[in-house]
């Protein structure tokens, strides 16, 4: 099920955050970003997965930072119903657009994103290490 997370998923969160990225968030990071807008996916016996965000309510805006799954759970729709409980939480609060950037190279993803009505805005290079990224904008 999907909830809002607390201060005790953090060393789980922490744990899906390194298998899953490159370059992980720092636990204190990670803490800062309970105070925004935090979900995780808890299967009953334990974290499988999140969704960070931040919102600025006054511009009726979301960003969707980082969506991760642990990956032995990949492949059972956590990251789906992550999305889909972030988009409901958003519309709950009078959020009117929601954005997120995806890596070029991350085509289930991207796939992901367009499958719940996200579109592709522009695409950025940043030149110090030739990543690129795509954009996605979605209103509701």
């Amino acid at each position: 099920m999907v909830r809002d997370a607390n201060s005790n998923d953090l060393e789980r969160v922490a744990e899906i955050e390194r298998l899953s990225f490159p370059n992980p968030w720092t636990p204190y990071y990670l803490e800062n970003a309970l105070k925004d807008f935090f979900l995780v996916y808890d299967d009953g016996e334990r974290v499988q997965g999140y969704l960070a965000a931040t919102i600025r309510e006054q511009d009726q805006k979301a960003v969707i930072l980082k969506v991760a799954v642990h990956p032995e759970a990949r492949g059972q729709g956590i990251a789906s119903s992550l999305v889909q409980g972030a988009l409901d939480a958003f519309h709950q609060r009078g959020i009117k657009n929601v954005e997120l950037d995806v890596k070029i190279i991350s085509a289930g993803a991207v796939h992901l994103y367009e499958k719940f009505g996200f579109r592709i805005q522009r695409m950025v290079t940043v030149d110090l290490d030739d990543t690129s990224f795509m954009v996605m904008k979605k209103e509701i």
